[in-house]
């Protein structure tokens, strides 16, 4: 009886405990699985080399996430990414600190201020990355946002990481060759909502040097501008970035045949040629809904260009993509169940050496369950 009546205690202490905690803190657990199940057909016109196959693929972007956040508006996020053959990997972990309505500091690994949407491409080149979206992908960062008090937009300003992006060998030791960074990386970004309207301007730079080898430090920046609309069931979204040298530094980017990134310098002898990067892309959609669905059905396309700022060096790649994803829910019967069929191509062009050139079709379904 002694030990039913302690047990009794406990259990009721730890729920005073849960209890009280909950009137000042609170958290949330859920998470995302993808199922990819599509064709893919690869088409290289020069090497004879064409491939289809059948895929069923967990994609990485499969997700556990946990919020906490207290009375003092103290919080934090935790979100875990794992797929087919992988082990877990951080996509998110970061704090913040909402010092009141207008200002917030965040501290950890998370999306930049720079570019902030994507478009509706889901299975394969998940998010249009490499075709267009100029994604800086997740980092680690300090970042301060100012909030308007009118509530039509915010800006913030983030401190990256700069010692990330491509190496080179010394021409004389084959040692790699380290690299030196003089500042940090900056992105700022924005947004300004006006009508019914969503305007995104972004930037970031940053500047490196690799152990005095090459003649002068290195410039890499990047500007952009977003727009997100909706008119009655359609909805527009869009970006359009340009800038140099992104390869040197943590962003959305693809390598040629040999290995080697798209958007670095181009090394000539001892010097570094600038590369030019042009990206964007275009995502039309329109809403629509029936008595046990609704859903989405988008029509997109990317075009990422890479190109010599020098004309005496003749490198330059172009990367497209389009086609269509529809993802649709079933909220009144099975709430958290998603499916999305897509229809993608992607086409990869080296406009030198046309024997590198490659296209990916694909078409499928994804199955996207929702807790």
């Amino acid at each position: 009886m002694n030990r039913f009546i302690k047990r009794t205690l406990h259990i009721a202490v730890l729920g005073v405990i849960l209890s009280a905690s909950s009137l000042y803190a609170k958290s949330t657990v859920g998470g995302i699985i993808f199922t990819n199940v599509y064709y893919s057909h690869l088409d290289s016109d020069k090497l004879a080399n064409n491939i289809t196959k059948l895929n069923v693929i967990v994609p990485t972007n499969s997700r556990l996430r946990m919020r906490w956040d207290n009375e003092d508006r103290v919080g934090m996020y935790i979100e875990t990414g794992f797929g087919s053959g992988t082990q877990l990997t951080i996509r998110h972990a970061y704090g913040k600190w909402d010092i009141n309505e207008q200002w917030q500091i965040l501290a950890g690994h998370t999306s930049t201020p720079f570019a902030p949407l994507n478009p509706q491409v889901s299975m394969v080149h998940n998010s249009g990355d490499g075709f267009g979206n100029p994604n800086p992908s997740r980092q680690s960062q300090v970042r301060f946002t100012y909030k308007f008090l009118n509530r039509q937009g915010a800006v913030a300003l983030a401190i990256l990481d700069p010692n990330t992006g491509v190496s080179y060998d010394n021409n004389v030791t084959g040692d790699v060759i380290l690299k030196e960074s003089r500042t940090a990386r900056f992105d700022l970004g924005a947004v300004y909502k006006t009508f019914n309207m969503q305007i995104f301007p972004s930037a970031f730079y940053t500047q490196t040097q690799y152990e005095d080898v090459f003649a002068k430090n290195l410039d890499i920046w990047g500007v952009c501008l977003g727009l997100r609309t909706a008119l009655g069931r359609f909805t527009f979204a869009s970006e359009v970035a340009t800038g140099q040298n992104w390869g040197n530094t943590k962003m959305s980017d693809v390598n040629n045949v040999n290995g080697d990134s798209r958007t670095a310098a181009i090394r000539v002898g001892d010097k570094l040629i600038n590369n030019n990067v042009t990206k964007g892309w275009v995502d039309i959609g329109y809403r629509f809904a029936g008595d046990t669905l609704k859903g989405e059905f988008h029509v997109v396309a990317g075009y990422d260009k890479a190109k010599s700022a020098d004309n005496t060096v003749k490198q330059e790649y172009v990367n497209k993509m389009y086609g269509v994803s529809v993802p649709i829910d079933m909220p009144w019967i099975g709430r958290g169940f998603r499916l999305r069929p897509e229809l993608f191509r992607y086409v990869e062009l080296d406009k030198i050496n046309a024997d590198t050139d490659r296209t990916e079709t694909i078409v499928g379904v994804q199955v996207q369950v929702t807790f």
